[in-house]
Formats: structure tokens, sequence, C-alpha cells
């Protein structure tokens, strides 16, 4: 009987010792008989990956992390898998560490470079150590997270503190007065209109006179004609106070004309110092319409319209023949 139970106790402690030691084996995901191949990869960090932790490819589990040590300069960690000798890697293969739960479970998955190449790998000197990237976790996720919500919220605060009653009533008045600017603008602009439109109509006005007198002069010239061509001295000396008269006529609207045009040309000269005032104003940048305006090309055409229009008037007053032929005889 006493031998009996020692059979039975020595039975039940091999089985113990047998399923701890298949137990370790199942928990380090090993098999026994299968043959397995090594991979190396290095880190900058590896998160909470821990020995034993799963290695994947596509999804599907291929091996277990068999060790993980720090290089001896401390700038990078190497990480030992084992892996089914049977599976084929992808080309230009790559490792990226990741939570694979929210409970702290980490995993390895073996990736093509290509799929993953926006990630920073730490590449190795050693050609048959893998490339690896680690993704961020859960943890620090919520910091970076509480981070942007601080600085949000900071933003945010700044914001109320500088968009206040008193910057949106500022804004409205800012607007108003850029409305009120622009109806003077339009107001300005058609003022100016008026005003060149008055001196077309002026200078038509004049040339229409001057006109009128040459074809006077001309028909003048022509009675003269006649009367030279005549035989009695009589009609020619008739025909010449005639033609005495309407000269004399002719010389009180030309002198009247002259006049009418010594007004006009003074009126564009008046009408130019404005516009060249206002010209000045806007190259200064003086006053609403300066301020707001920022094109100047209808400031230098009506600059040198202006100097063009006082040559003329200038070379008029000077060489008045030059535009006036008269000639009597």
């Amino acid at each position: 009987m006493k031998r009996r139970n020692e059979v039975l106790v020595g039975t039940v402690v091999l089985s113990a010792i047998v399923l701890i030691v298949l137990g370790t084996v199942w928990m380090k995901g090993s098999r026994l008989g299968r043959e397995e191949m090594q991979i190396r990869a290095r880190f900058t960090e590896i998160g909470q990956l821990q020995d034993g932790n799963s290695v994947k490819v596509r999804g599907v589990p291929i091996g277990r992390v068999d060790a993980i040590d720090l290089e001896q300069s401390g700038g990078g960690v190497i990480v030992t898998m084992r892996v089914k000798s049977d599976v084929a890697l992808p080309e230009d293969p790559v490792v990226v560490l990741a939570p694979s739960s929210m409970f702290g479970d980490w995993q390895a998955e073996i990736f093509p470079r290509s799929d993953v190449s926006d990630y920073d790998f730490a590449e190795a000197t050693d050609p048959t150590i893998l490339p690896g990237a680690t993704l961020a976790d859960i943890s620090r996720l919520t910091a970076v997270a509480e981070k942007i919500a601080n600085n949000m919220a900071i933003l945010s605060a700044r914001f109320e503190v500088a968009f206040t009653d008193e910057t949106a009533t500022n804004i409205r008045r800012v607007i108003d007065n850029v409305q009120v600017a622009s109806e003077r603008l339009s107001e300005i602009v058609a003022g100016q209109q008026q005003g060149f439109q008055g001196l077309g109509d002026d200078l038509r006005e004049t040339a229409a006179m001057l006109t009128e007198a040459v074809g006077r002069v001309n028909r003048v010239f022509s009675q003269l004609d006649q009367a030279m061509a005549g035989d009695k001295l009589v009609k020619i000396i008739d025909s010449a106070e005639r033609a005495s008269l309407q000269i004399d006529s002719l010389s009180h609207e030309l002198l009247d004309a002259s006049r009418t045009f010594g007004r006009t040309a003074a009126t564009v000269d008046t009408a130019m110092r404005s516009v060249g005032e206002v010209a000045n104003a806007l190259a200064r940048g003086q006053g609403t319409l300066g301020l707001m305006l920022r094109d100047t090309a209808l400031y230098w055409r009506i600059v040198e319209s202006n100097v063009e229009l006082q040559a003329l008037l200038k070379d008029l007053r000077q060489n008045p023949r030059r535009y006036i032929n008269l000639r009597v005889f």
C-alpha cells in the first residue's frame, strides 16, 4: 500500500513537471520539433514591448519576441525575434512596434518598407539587422491630446480677451468709415468727370467759333478777289469799304472769340491746377482718397495730360499765328 502511494505521488510530480515545461514552452510560443529562424531589428526605443510578445506578418502570428538588448553605445535597442522558418518575409522588410490592445499588450509586425515609408526607422550598420520604428502608445497619445487641449484652452482664452465687444464696435466703425470713404470717392470722381465734360464743351464751342471766323475771312478774301477783277474803280472802292466794314466786324468777333478763349483757357488752367493738387495729395497719401487708393496709374495720366495741355496753352499764347493765320489781301 505504501509503495503504491509512492508511485502515485511520483507520477503526479512528474506530470506536474511535464505540464510546467509544456506550459512554459507554450507561453514562449515555442513548439517542439518546429524549425525556426532568428530575426533581429534595431529601434531607438521599444515602448512596452516584452519577451514573448507576438510577431506578425500581415496580421498573422509567425513567432515571438525572444530577447531585448540595449546596444553598448546606448543609442538603440536590438530586439531578437524567433519566427517560423518557412515564412516568406516581404521585400525590403522593416519592423514596426505598436500596441496590440488597450491593456498594454504590444506586438512586432513586419512590413515592406514601401507600405510604411512615412515612419522614421532606426537604421543599423549591420545589414542583417532590420530597421525598426515604434509607434506611440495610448499614454503618449493621451499626453499629446492633453497638451493640445491645453493649448486650445489658452488660445480660446486669448481670443476671448482680444475679441471683446469693444473690438466688434471698432470693426463696425472701420466698416462704416470705409463705406463713407467710398461714397466720398464716388463723389470726387463724379465731380472730376463733370469738370472734364465742361472743359470739353468749352473747347468744342471755341473750335466752332474759330471755324466760323475762318469761313468769314475766306468769304471776305473772295469778295476782295472779285473786286480786284472788276473794271470800275468805284466798285473796287465800294467793295473795299464793305470789306473794311466786314473786317472790322470780323475783328470784333475775333476779339470776342479771343476773350472767350482766354476765359476758357483760364478755366482749363484752374481745372488743371485742381487736378494737379488732387493728384499731389493722392501721391502723398493725404486724405481718405490718398489712404485708400494704391494704384497711381490714373494720377500719372492726369499729370501727363495737365503738362501737355499747359504746354499747348503756353504755345497758343506765345505763337497765336501758328493756330490762327489771318491774311488781308
